[in-house]
């Protein structure tokens, strides 16, 4: 199974924003070097994190769980996970490291009720959580959170 991941508004506010703002001082400052290159370094940065980590799509089989971004795939072996169910993260949650909003959610998290845990997710609404046989927690956001929770619940009993 396969769901693309769906982006809150918050979310494609904050990414145009940030993107244009930064664009713009590069553009601005281009004939600067003391400001351009130290723009243009924190810009090139955000950009190359958000294709590696920002949340794009989500597959699921009978082996593993695939959480895919533009350049990169992070696999979850399927024996490893313990339970799956719907969740909704709260704007509580402090971000350890990761991204808030810009390009979706994506890293590391800390919320009261569930501890810390591996965000991947463009809109609270859409998640779901899965925990691990090892302790570790993720979650995940995609387009159909429901039917995706259920697919991985069915795989986890066989």
């Amino acid at each position: 199974m396969k769901s693309k991941v769906s982006y809150s508004r918050y979310v494609i506010i904050v990414t145009t924003i940030i993107s244009v703002v930064l664009f713009a001082g590069c553009i601005a400052t281009v004939k600067n070097e003391v400001a351009f290159f130290p723009l243009l370094s924190i810009y090139l940065i955000l950009i190359v994190f958000s294709l590696l980590y920002a949340p794009f799509y989500i597959t699921a089989d009978n082996n593993e769980i695939i959480l895919g971004s533009i350049l990169r795939r992070k696999k979850i072996q399927m024996r490893n996970v313990e339970s799956v169910q719907l969740f909704q993260p709260t704007m509580g949650a402090i971000r350890i490291f990761g991204s808030g909003g810009f390009m979706g959610y994506w890293g590391i998290f800390r919320e009261g009720d569930i501890g810390r845990y591996y965000g991947f997710y463009g809109k609270a609404s859409d998640c779901f959580l899965i925990r691990m046989k090892n302790g570790d927690k993720y979650v995940i956001g995609c387009a159909q959170p429901g039917k995706m929770a259920d697919y991985i619940r069915s795989q986890i009993r066989n």
